[in-house]
């Protein structure tokens, strides 16, 4: 090889050589190389030999410093996203939860929970005629269908923007909300048809519900949120966000709320829009108008709350007890509600200026409601306790076939107690619940569809308002569980009603628990249940549970018998007398959280 060309090649050589080893230098001195420090801050010190810094040098090469950081790196860095939620699926099979009522439209009475709409009106008899649906008819023998089996699932999804250390982006949508599996198929024109021998569902209409959605930014010296946020209190009694596993609702409040901490207590400030009435969205068709809005101020349902106390965060809380100290927590929860005019009539879009001015009635509505919840931890004692008292006035009651155009007074209350102690190094608990929600004998105030009547019949005929002017029952939020029939299912959640609930539970292996829970309930005004009689029933509740909460796995198994009493069976109304029959339910649960 001539030499001048070998001279060239050992150049060429030399250059690759020094390249590859600076080169990789080079970039971990700009991005930090092997550390997982932030960039933009102090890196620490490595000791990297003289190839980074040649002995009796000053200063490194500038070209081998780092990038200085540019602005707004630091608010770039801390941008992330987060998503929690789960997915559920829920399966029920509910036996004689009608309690042995089937409605009959001749006379009027209605069963208190849903029955096979095959059922409805039959007398349970073979008969000539009427629907051939029914059992008594399909099968030709004396009979009635007792049970609905069902299933449902939903996807929440609740997405986090952590914009900045100080300010964050929340939100939470609902995916196939509590959709009953199987309702949404291809075709209903025959189930075995070219549509359906697939087994394909179709997209429901709005699959996909979006609840909530709200800014959190933290200030020097407070914190500020706005938006439509979950709103909870205490034990969740009154006021429950509805974030369990096995919630269907929550409380969602479109709200602006301040928020402080001094002297190791919470102070916040809420104004909530609880109803605006029509917006203008409803009268006319903006086209490149912009936003709508309220359409009148007159009619708004305003509420102002203050919430104060001292609560302990669960990791505070596990460190005191660890130590062997008495933490005690309590709060307050003060609201104040006001209407002054209200709507008679739901708007449409069809809705004139002149319809909705006719629809204006005088309300002059205002309420206050105090809530106290208490808390006490000691060793193995946990006590929680929640109390609450509404009271107001109502200057001027709808017209409606319930009550007549007038004054009335509003006092209700309620309360809730639970309380554990566990032994065992913890696996065995002993559980005592106990609840009291207020009652009238008002049919204004009923509960879900389908809620035993008032018994008293001849006393709605002889005198049809007796209790017009006021509004004594207190209804605990639904999302505040209690048992799986009684409450959950017939009459929809605890109201004018008291129970005590002693249980047992038992860990028997690490994530597999099994609980048993007795419940007593009794009527707290008898005359607002068909059987006129305090006596409400006894419900035993038992469930098995599975959890592996490092991969966020949830399932359990659920079973229930509901023994009604008398105040849940028909004395004479309608001219019949039926007693209440035994119900039960199981159910299958499971659920992935992430």
């Amino acid at each position: 090889m001539p030499r001048s060309r070998r001279a060239r090649a050992l150049a060429l050589v030399a250059i690759i050589t020094i390249g590859a080893a600076v080169a990789p230098r080079v970039v971990w001195a700009q991005f930090g190389g092997r550390s997982a420090t932030p960039a933009g801050q102090p890196q620490p010190d490595a000791k990297e030999g003289p190839a980074e810094v040649a002995p009796g040098d000053k200063q490194a090469d500038p070209a081998l410093q780092p990038v200085p950081a540019w602005p707004g790196q630091k608010e770039k860095a801390s941008q992330f996203f987060q998503l929690n939620g789960y997915l559920r699926f829920r399966a029920y099979l509910f036996h004689n939860l009608n309690l042995g009522y089937y409605d009959t439209p001749s006379s009027g009475a209605r069963a208190p929970f849903y029955i096979p709409f095959s059922e409805f009106g039959q007398s349970g008899k073979v008969v000539d005629g009427g629907a051939r649906a029914s059992c008594a008819q399909r099968d030709g023998k004396d009979c009635r269908t007792d049970n609905l089996t069902s299933a449902d699932m939903r996807l929440r999804l609740e997405p986090t923007l952590n914009v900045t250390d100080q300010v964050r982006v929340k939100a939470q949508l609902d995916v196939f909300d509590n959709l009953v599996l199987g309702s949404s198929p291809e075709s209903y024109g025959s189930d075995f048809g070219s549509a359906t021998s697939r087994g394909s569902q179709g997209s429901p209409f709005a699959s996909i519900r979006a609840k909530r959605a709200w800014a959190e930014v933290r200030l020097p010296f407070a914190e500020l949120r706005f938006g439509r946020m979950p709103s909870h209190w205490g034990l969740g009694m009154m006021v429950n966000n509805g974030d369990c596993l096995d919630c269907d609702y929550g409380v969602n409040a479109d709200r602006v709320m301040v928020a402080t901490k001094l002297w190791g207590h919470f102070f916040a400030f809420m104004w909530d829009w609880v109803a605006t009435g029509p917006t203008t969205q409803l009268l006319r068709a903006q086209q490149g108008q912009g936003a709508f809005y309220n359409a009148d101020t007159v009619d708004d349902v305003s509420q102002w709350v203050l919430a104060l106390g001292k609560a302990d965060k669960p990791e505070v809380l596990a460190e005191k007890l660890a130590l062997g100290k008495t933490v005690f927590n309590y709060g307050a929860w003060l609201a104040y509600r006001q209407q002054d005019w209200a709507q008679r009539t739901a708007p449409d879009t069809n809705t004139t200026y002149a319809e909705l001015q006719q629809g204006l009635e005088p309300r002059r509505a205002k309420a206050f409601t105090g809530d106290v919840w208490l808390r006490l931890d000691r060793k193995k004692l946990h006590l929680e306790a929640e109390g609450a008292i509404v009271a107001g006035t109502v200057g001027n009651l709808p017209t409606s076939a319930d009550a007549k155009n007038g004054p009335a007074t509003i006092l209700s209350g309620g309360v809730a107690m639970r309380g554990t102690y566990r032994l065992l190094r913890d696996a065995l608990g002993i559980h005592l619940e106990a609840g009291y929600a207020s009652g009238d004998a008002s049919e204004l105030a009923s509960g879900p569809a389908g809620q035993p009547q008032t018994s008293d019949v001849n006393v709605l005929r002889n005198n049809p308002l007796p209790y017009r002017n006021r509004i004594g029952r207190f209804t605990f939020d639904p999302d505040y569980h209690v048992d799986l029939i009684l409450f959950r299912r017939i009459l929809g959640a605890v109201q004018n009603a008291a129970y005590i609930k002693p249980g047992i539970s038992y860990e028997i292996t690490d994530g597999l628990s099994a609980r048993a829970d007795l419940l007593y309930a009794v009527a707290a005004n008898p005359v607002a249940y068909p059987g006129n009689s305090v006596n409400l029933g006894l419900e035993l509740d038992a469930q098995l549970t599975y959890k592996i909460e490092k991969h966020g796995i949830y399932a359990g198994l659920a079973y229930g018998v509901l023994f009604p009493f008398d105040a849940l069976s028909q004395k004479a109304i309608y001219g019949a007398s039926h007693d209440a029959e035994i119900a039960q339910t199981f159910q299958v649960k499971l659920a992935v959280k992430f």
